[in-house]
């Protein structure tokens, strides 16, 4: 290209400066959209370490653990979001003990939640929740060696699945073994697991039936490896810290909040080192991260409630060092 062309492009960036950016289409980024949005708050009240299911598009969430004065206080309520209506309503209560760091899953018209910790002790028990009747049944606990907290939990294929976490306030006591609970049975069974470290507070999504587990810490250290599981055969995915000719990525981290949207699943926040508030979106097609979308809009956060309804994302609840939110936020990507 000759001088006098490069000149008059140059003129026309300087004169439109004040609207646009004069750039190449290989510059654009989505920071320069927004993807995250202020939602209807929470109407629990701030807290961190709660747990959420998904049943018709109406999302609940129960538990956590919530600070009243100076006083650290887990909580037992459960709240509906009706994502149309953009409101919050209150259900029946959790019968079993206020608790936080706990888990929760659907099948059918059901909800499942169970674990979690008290403020002195892990806890194996799990209670149903009919949300046409609103109201909650005691089915089987744990076994008796599996009480937990900080655990990962999914549904496929009609049951339940609970693995991963801690026993107890000891590092060394963080676990990898997971267990299956058939509603038909009402029990619970061990299934081998894959993982190569124990762990707590993991992350797991579902895409198509199949459930993907990863994340968490263990003894001060964020454990690399990625597995999907298809309720059969759990196989082995590129690691979570990843540098090799084709991708350089490293999204290991704890506490981190998770939604799928068109068969899509991000990663939100959660906390290595120090409390972050990263994005990152999983292809399930090609095993491949990317961090392309617009950061966490909200206070970077761990211990957050995350879910998806009608190809919306939504974060809310968690914690940064001593202040906890009640905020929601909801992300739509623009890719």
């Amino acid at each position: 290209m000759n001088k006098k062309n490069w000149l008059l492009i140059l003129l026309a960036c300087v004169v439109t400066f004040s609207t646009y950016s004069c750039k190449s289409k290989d510059d654009d980024t989505t920071d320069e959209v927004t993807e995250w949005t202020k939602g209807s708050a929470f109407d629990g009240g701030a807290r961190s370490g709660a747990v959420s299911f998904l049943i018709n598009n109406i999302a609940y969430v129960a538990t956590g653990l919530a600070t009243e004065g100076q006083v650290s206080v887990p909580k037992k309520d459960i709240w509906a979001y009706n994502a149309t209506s953009g409101t919050w309503s209150q259900k029946a209560e959790f019968p079993g003990s206020a608790r936080y760091a706990a888990v929760a899953f659907s099948i059918g018209n059901n909800g499942y939640v169970g674990s979690g910790y008290d403020g002195a002790n892990a806890l194996s028990d799990f209670y149903k929740y009919d949300v046409s009747a609103n109201t909650w049944t005691k089915i089987a606990d744990l076994p008796a060696d599996a009480a937990r907290y900080g655990a990962v939990a999914f549904s496929i294929g009609g049951f339940g699945y609970v693995g991963t976490g801690s026993k107890g306030n000891d590092n060394n006591t963080n676990v990898k073994s997971f267990y299956k609970y058939d509603p038909t049975a009402n029990s619970w069974t061990p299934v081998e697991s894959p993982l190569k470290s124990n762990r707590r507070y993991g992350f797991a999504f579902v895409i198509n039936n199949v459930a993907y587990v990863g994340g968490g810490i263990d003894n001060s250290s964020y454990p690399e490896d990625f597995f999907k599981f298809d309720g059969t055969k759990w196989t082995p995915l590129n690691d979570l810290d990843r540098s090799d000719n084709s991708y350089t990525y490293n999204l290991t981290r704890s506490s981190a909040s998770t939604f799928v949207l068109n068969n899509l699943a991000y990663v939100v926040g959660g906390r290595k080192n120090t409390t972050i508030n990263t994005i990152w979106e999983y292809n399930p097609t090609t095993d491949v991260w990317n961090a392309d979308n617009q950061v966490f809009q909200g206070q970077a956060r761990q211990d957050a409630v995350g879910f998806g309804i009608d190809n919306v994302g939504y974060i809310t609840t968690g914690q940064n060092g001593s202040n906890k939110y009640y905020d929601t936020w909801k992300f739509v990507p623009v890719k």
